[in-house]
């Protein structure tokens, strides 16, 4: 093949009445331009049949075969640097060829910590062949409770103290599971923030969490939109920061009942009614709360179930964490973690529960 289109080139070289330059080297670097781009085609089609035995190699000959057709049309202006061309496109047309076979090749499996045959893509994390609570080499299957049927994301299969007890309990729980996770990333987002802010310069006071109420009863007023650069002046005592939050949130969560609401506004979808919520999901609305269309793909969307689900555990976790940490060491979570970045070997968990002077009173 190489051999073939180095003729090529240079015929049209010739018709072109154009000298090519310096046939002898013109030669040797064609044919180490091709022989490298053959080398890493061939890399590329390798690693496509390991990931998909059964159409790799056809969908990989596809992507060779319309290389090889548009790497003759070169400009005959620039002779000398058309077999680089011609050879940088036959690359770039397998390569992506092998790309596409291992994108198909999405739900292949592969081996588990022992051995066992483990799901990829979507069916890593639904149906019967999701990941579990345990690798299978330590868990039996058959010690599942029915009602976990990898249906929902982040179905792991663990449910200890059988609190599912039928599809329906679980569908009801995923609900209170999924509004508390929501609440805590915010939360976990909240406390962090502004406490950072505040130790990089931020003109606020109380950013640590747990002092901005002392900070308020004492006189004090809370600005919001803090930055480190400066501070939107919005000084509001207890009083209002109290009955204007009892006010929001007892609205939002009296919407969140009814299922109606005042009408809204968002990117991309414009001005809408709350009726606009009846025909959609309630935990996964979407529409007005998707602005960027992120769960327009029913496979990314699939996806970004389980992402935020984890991420949510996660943030419930962090916020107990933070509450127990706070009250260990009388600070909070953005100076704890700046201490032991900068010691971590003299502030840490050890350090800190075998120091007599922190250890709390009970």
């Amino acid at each position: 093949m190489a051999t073939a289109m180095r003729s090529d080139f240079m015929g049209a070289a010739v018709q072109s009445g154009t000298a090519a330059p310096k046939p002898t080297t013109q030669k040797f670097q064609v044919s180490a331009i091709f022989k490298k781009a053959q080398k890493q085609a061939k890399q590329v089609q390798e690693s496509a049949k390991q990931k998909l035995p059964g159409n790799a190699t056809q969908v990989v000959k596809k992507g060779q075969k319309a290389a090889k057709k548009a790497a003759p049309a070169a400009p005959s202006k620039k002779q000398s640097q058309a077999p680089k061309k011609a050879a940088q496109k036959l690359f770039q047309g397998a390569k992506k060829a092998g790309n596409k076979a291992s994108k198909q090749a999405g739900a292949s499996s592969s081996k588990g910590w022992f051995g066992e045959e483990r799901a990829s893509g979507l069916d890593k994390w639904y149906g019967p062949s999701r990941a579990l609570f345990l690798p299978r080499g330590l868990l039996d299957e058959a010690e599942i409770p029915g009602y976990l049927n990898g249906q929902l994301a982040g179905d792991y299969g663990y449910d200890p103290l059988s609190l599912g007890k039928d599809p329906e309990t679980v569908e009801k729980y995923r609900s209170y599971e999924l509004l508390h996770a929501r609440w805590a990333m915010l939360a976990a987002a909240g406390i962090v923030i502004p406490e950072g802010l505040q130790a990089n310069g931020a003109d606020i006071y109380g950013g640590t969490w747990f002092e901005t109420g002392a900070e308020m009863l004492n006189g004090g007023t809370l600005n919001y939109f803090a930055v480190p650069w400066g501070v939107v002046n919005n000084p509001l005592p207890l009083a209002a920061v109290t009955g204007i939050e009892v006010v929001l949130m007892g609205a939002v969560e009296r919407f969140r009942q009814q299922g109606k609401g005042p009408k809204g506004y968002s990117p991309g979808v414009g001005k809408f009614d709350s009726d606009i919520f009846d025909r959609l999901d309630n935990l996964y609305p979407g529409g007005p709360f998707d602005p960027l269309g992120l769960a327009d793909d029913p496979e990314a969307f699939a996806e970004l179930k389980v992402k935020e689900i984890k991420n949510g555990r996660l943030a419930m976790v962090a916020v107990l964490a933070f509450a127990i940490q706070s009250y260990v060491t009388g600070e909070g979570p953005y100076a704890n973690w700046s201490k032991h970045v900068a010691d971590p070997f003299g502030y840490n968990l050890l350090t800190i529960v075998g120091n007599e002077d922190r250890l709390p009173t009970l």
